[in-house]
């Protein structure tokens, strides 16, 4: 497998750990009106259960599906489980070995009743869900730096690593 993936999925992770640590279980879980009475938990909770996912496909040699998804209240509610189970992946990834071939079932018909069955790696799944990560970590960002401003976040957090690129060559002219 690629460091670089591994490396970019363990940051990623650790962000949202080192957030969990800094973040009240209040602040956790209010409704916010910028996220349309959401609350940064569940942000959390979807996050991790796409790694679950994946974690899980890869342990039992099953296909990738993020459409079947069981929400778990529990962890969007606490935030201790969350920083647990965002450990339990950060671990998974520093530890798999192989990269290893999968299937990602994906449906867009309006029941969600016919899967489409496409080739995949752990590799593929593993950038999937970095870039998932950091799209639902700048809506946390939106909402930490407008509703808890005490709450200082790592400068890249949220930021894609594209956009962090362009922002430094645009510095050094």
């Amino acid at each position: 497998m690629q460091n670089q993936i591994k490396l970019t999925t363990d940051e990623i992770l650790k962000q949202l750990i080192e957030l969990c640590n800094n973040l009240t279980q209040n602040q956790y879980v209010a409704p916010l009106e910028l996220l349309s009475k959401n609350t940064i938990g569940k942000h959390f909770r979807h996050i991790i259960e796409f790694y679950d996912i994946l974690i899980e496909a890869c342990n039992e040699n099953k296909p990738v599906s993020y459409d079947n998804r069981v929400h778990c209240l529990e962890t969007e509610t606490n935030l201790k489980l969350a920083s647990q189970r965002l450990k339990k992946a950060s671990d998974w990834v520093k530890n798999v070995k192989n990269t290893k071939n999968l299937e990602l079932l994906v449906s867009y018909d309006n029941e969600g009743k016919e899967s489409i069955a496409i080739p995949s790696s752990l590799e593929r799944e593993l950038v999937y869900n970095i870039e998932h990560a950091i799209h639902h970590m700048a809506i946390i960002r939106i909402a930490i730096e407008n509703e808890f401003q005490e709450i200082k976040l790592d400068k890249h957090f949220g930021i894609a690593y594209s956009t962090i690129r362009f922002r430094d060559d645009l510095c050094a002219h």
